[in-house]
């Protein structure tokens, strides 16, 4: 529990605390990740049962063509940024791995309902640290930098020149995460399960408003998206009553979005801001980027790099169609699972994580924020709880299924298994 505590608290609420080496930036929640996988990797395989749930291997099969693409840029062209680089070597071949096989039996046996404390709370804190900067930036003219801890020690006093949260009098809601787009991007993941597990609706209401804080548009669309969405699922299901039409029962999804909407236009008013600002046909300078699809090859061609914005067509123009199709697959593969085993829609965690992965699906077109601690972490971590469900809930226990290997070693009986909490 000490693990799944530490692991929550400096990756969802100090997610940039740490230092730099060289040009790399290595943070708490990272390093826990990375010190903590071979002790854990060791046992997982030496004294547990070699099995896994079929849906975690299935997603494990769909990200194996990204990652035969990234070896091969690797090892044709080398790096040609090493910190991004390196990031998307993390993001892409060691975190999936780590989450959906090495995790999940540990994942397990932890107490469920302790780990939803320190999950909500953390989402919570991280939202209110982020509103008190916010009004506070105006006021004094800088934020409260707290090294190695709410900003990296290489970034210490660097927030209003390098992190591009410049939006008029008041800035973009950065929180601990250092960025507005990183914190509204990486929270919209987390968003749907977040809903499921905590109950109080003003801590609920408190996490939307931040997002609603940084003043990015990538991020607003997404929490539209996720408010309306149940709306139009709503709209399409009365297509078979019509000419009955059954309203009451989504009207209060209806007051939510028209909320959000007003309240979107209330904080561009509000800093200065005219409404041609959710219009810019540019879209902040990333229309463009968009072209880029037009001048993709067929093969990779390019080093390992970071992506830009635009995820999608920059997978595309740096390693061609094929690594865009290897990449399509991966973030594709939630609805690919559901397909083949529909056990999620009846475990309210699992179908909150297919909602976070399904957002963040649409969102990494337009500004991904893929390169950067902690958005792919938390994809993964959502992405093992929509793959294994969580902890100690009844539908998301252990089922054997055709994928799995029943092999103990023999000769490593006599270590002990981990405890397993009642529940």
């Amino acid at each position: 529990m000490f693990a799944a505590w530490f692991l929550v608290v400096f990756n969802i609420l100090f997610p940039k605390g740490g230092f730099k080496a060289g040009s790399i930036p290595l943070t708490w929640g990272f390093l826990f990740i990375v010190g903590s996988s071979a002790p854990l990797l060791l046992y997982r395989f030496l004294a547990l049962p070699l099995r896994s749930r079929s849906t975690a291997c299935l997603a494990l099969l769909c990200t194996l063509p990204m990652q035969a693409v990234y070896l091969y840029v690797g090892y044709a062209f080398g790096l040609a940024d090493p910190g991004f680089g390196i990031a998307n070597v993390i993001n892409f071949l060691v975190l999936p791995w780590l989450f959906l096989l090495v995790y999940p039996p540990f994942f397990k046996m932890i107490d469920g309902q302790r780990l939803q404390s320190y999950f909500c709370w953390s989402i919570l804190l991280a939202a209110v640290w982020g509103i008190f900067l916010f009004f506070l930036h105006p006021i004094t003219g800088h934020y409260i930098e707290i090294p190695f801890l709410t900003v990296n020690a290489g970034d210490y006093g660097l927030l209003e020149a390098t992190k591009n949260n410049q939006r008029g009098l008041f800035p973009k809601l950065i929180s601990t995460y250092n960025n507005g787009n990183i914190y509204g991007v990486a929270t919209l993941i987390i968003l749907p399960l977040f809903e499921r597990l905590e109950a109080k609706p003003w801590k609920r209401n408190v996490v939307k408003l931040a997002l609603i804080l940084t003043l990015s548009r990538t991020v607003w669309l997404g929490l539209v998206l996720y408010e309306a969405g149940p709306v139009l699922l709503h709209a399409l299901q009365q297509v078979r009553t019509f000419p009955k039409i059954f309203i009451r029962s989504v009207m209060g999804r209806v007051v939510v979005v028209v909320a959000t909407g007003v309240l979107i236009v209330a904080a561009l008013l509000f800093n200065g801001s005219k409404l041609n600002f959710l219009l810019d046909s540019s879209g902040g300078g990333r229309a463009g980027m968009f072209d880029l699809l037009f001048t993709a090859d067929l093969l990779p061609s390019n080093g390992m790099q970071g992506f830009n914005e635009t995820v999608y067509s920059s997978v595309a123009h740096l390693y061609g169609f094929l690594g865009l199709g290897a990449f399509v697959l991966m973030m594709g593969s939630p609805l690919i699972l559901l397909l083949v085993d529909r056990s999620a829609m009846r475990s309210v965690p699992r179908r909150a994580a297919l909602k976070g992965l399904m957002l963040y699906m649409v969102l990494v077109g337009i500004d991904g924020c893929i390169n950067y601690v902690p958005v792919m972490i938390f994809y993964w971590f959502v992405y093992m709880v929509y793959a294994c469900g969580w902890p100690g809930e009844s539908d998301g226990r252990y089922v054997p299924a055709a994928f799995e290997i029943p092999v103990r070693k023999r000769w490593f009986r006599r270590i002990p298994p981990l405890p397993r909490p009642a529940v």
